[in-house]
């Protein structure tokens, strides 16, 4: 029998193994109430009730926990078939999957309540669902699995139930040619093993659920995505890659697991035409023995048909998110708890877990000093009323910390800081004038090696993005100098290494040593005075 689970569309949960068996979900928009409660409802007349019938595959009633959308408010709710269920007067949805053994039949149907209404979902009347490639992927150890949904057609607010086939069972859907309902079916061929190509394609109807809800793709029309995912820097055991079709009106946020594995990798990833998530999850082993999610990234990403594409994931160096501290009517702030960011996905953390120490001073007094002693409740924000115009240095120092697990042995980016030296004034809303600095170290293996004694390329990318959008973000400051450090003994000592402008872009040449690791240090100097210091320990290693 299906294992029948909820959730909001708009999540992304963790991985769950289900067996090879079909699977149902009944998934309801975030934006619409799960069920009908207190006032503001219409009120119930007696005589005014919906019943639902099911029947199997088999012609047998079953009892089957459906889906009932008011279709004029978007309100759902939970109905069992079977039952006389008081509604009322409108106009419904009826939503439901139908299991008969290893066979999920998906049903859907509108329905007028106004006095005693009855539907019937019939499984006997389901067409196959059927979602191919040409050629068929082929090779040992493949996979595939088979998700469909019937939703309500709306706009911003739909209501979907959905079945999955992990192999051995098969999927139907019961046509229906009303506009106020929609179909979409997706289907994965992986080998989770990590060898091979991963396709995963969908297609779905604006309005109707087709009477041939099948779909041939030839491979030509699909896209390419090269997808690289590293290790070093993650604190994970093993990492998983996983597809979503995004922006559909049905079908939105459809799940699709390609891979889990426990090394770097490259793979071929081909996906038909239109928006898609490309997202990894780290896990790590507790010292439980239990296996958490403890992060991950994603990639939105719209793909055309024959065109390629390139995604790395893990990248080394992770360092300070390109956050800027900003005065917000005179108040300055700082989070301090986004400063292990791939440079890849510079815009937060890869994965929970930090300790960190925020300061800041102001002619040479420490004004204000903000710990985050790790998993604090909140996110932890170094904030200050400014009182005097001058200048003021902010510094943000963080290691990781996770006491559920062990950290790998040589993992990558263990601590970071990031200095800032800013001009602030009392009752403003700017962003503050300087840089975030992030480094790409090029050149690196999949364990994020470089070659003993090689020299290694480190593209610096400069940005200011807005701190809020109260916060004016002024003209960009001129760049006086930029320089770079590096140590080989985990900060203790550094030497000054050369900058130099390749491609248009400011990068720091590093000369390698034969073994360990490689921490960098960089500083960016404006006209004015201020600055941007950035430190990653262990930014790379060498192997």
């Amino acid at each position: 029998m299906a294992t029948l689970l909820t959730r909001a569309t708009s999540s992304v949960g963790p991985f769950v193994h289900f067996g090879r068996r079909a699977v149902t979900k009944i998934l309801a928009s975030a934006l619409v109430p799960a069920i009908l409660v207190g006032g503001g409802t219409p009120a119930l007349a007696a005589s005014d009730t919906l019943t639902i019938t099911t029947l199997d595959r088999n012609g047998k009633k079953v009892a089957v926990t459906t889906t009932v959308v008011n279709l004029a408010t978007n309100q759902s709710r939970s109905v069992k078939s079977g039952q006389v269920k008081k509604l009322p007067k409108g106009t419904y949805a009826v939503l439901a999957s139908i299991d008969t053994g290893l066979v999920s039949t998906l049903g859907a149907s509108v329905v007028k309540v106004s006095g005693a209404a009855k539907t019937t979902l019939d499984a006997r009347k389901g067409r196959r669902v059927t979602v191919g490639l040409s050629p068929a992927p082929a090779g040992a150890g493949l996979e595939t699995q088979t998700t469909a949904q019937v939703c309500t057609a709306h706009q911003t607010a739909v209501v979907r139930v959905e079945a999955i086939d992990l192999g051995d069972g098969e999927l139907y859907v019961i046509p229906n040619s009303s506009k106020k309902l929609a179909f979409a079916a997706m289907r994965v061929w992986t080998n989770r093993s990590g060898e091979g190509d991963r396709h995963a394609v969908m297609y779905s109807t604006t309005t109707g659920i087709p009477s041939s809800p099948s779909r041939t793709f030839s491979q030509s029309s699909l896209a390419t995505v090269n997808v690289e995912t590293r290790r070093g820097p993650s604190a994970s055991t093993s990492t998983g890659l996983r597809v979503q079709p995004i922006d559909r009106s049905c079908g939105d946020r459809m799940w699709g697991g390609l891979l889990d594995i426990d090394r770097p990798y490259r793979t071929k990833v081909f996906l038909s035409p239109g928006k898609w998530d490309i997202f990894t999850t780290n896990w790590a082993e507790t010292k439980s023995g239990s296996s958490w999610n403890i992060g991950g990234l994603s990639a939105l990403r719209q793909v055309a048909a024959g065109k390629s594409y390139n995604l790395r994931f893990n990248q080394s160096a992770w360092g300070p998110a390109v956050e800027l501290p900003v005065v917000l009517n005179g108040r300055l702030s700082y989070s301090l708890n986004d400063m292990f960011a791939d440079p890849n996905f510079p815009r937060q953390s890869v994965e929970g877990g930090d300790k960190a120490t925020g300061t800041l001073t102001f002619r040479g007094k420490t004004v204000k000093t903000v710990k985050d002693r790790g998993w604090e409740p909140g996110a932890t924000v170094l904030s200050y009323k400014v009182k005097t115009a001058g200048w003021y240095t902010l510094t943000n120092t963080a290691s990781r910390y996770y006491p559920e697990i062990t950290f790998p042995a040589g993992m990558l980016s263990p601590r970071t800081s990031v200095t800032f030296r800013f001009k602030a004034k009392p009752k403003t809303s700017v962003t503050a004038p300087v840089y975030a600095i992030t480094m790409q170290p090029a050149g690196l293996n999949l364990y994020n090696q470089a070659k003993p004694g090689s020299t290694t390329n480190v593209p610096l990318k400069l940005s200011r993005p807005k701190g809020a959008p109260d916060a004016k973000l002024g003209k960009n400051p001129k760049v006086k100098t930029i320089t770079a450090k590096a140590s080989f003994d985990d900060g203790r000592t550094w030497r000054s290494v050369p900058v130099k402008k390749i491609n248009g872009t400011w990068t720091a040449l590093v000369g390698n040593p034969r073994s360990g690791a490689v921490s960098l240090r960089v500083r960016v100097t404006d006209t004015t005075g201020g600055y941007t210091d950035v430190t990653i320990i262990r930014a790379y290693a060498i192997g």
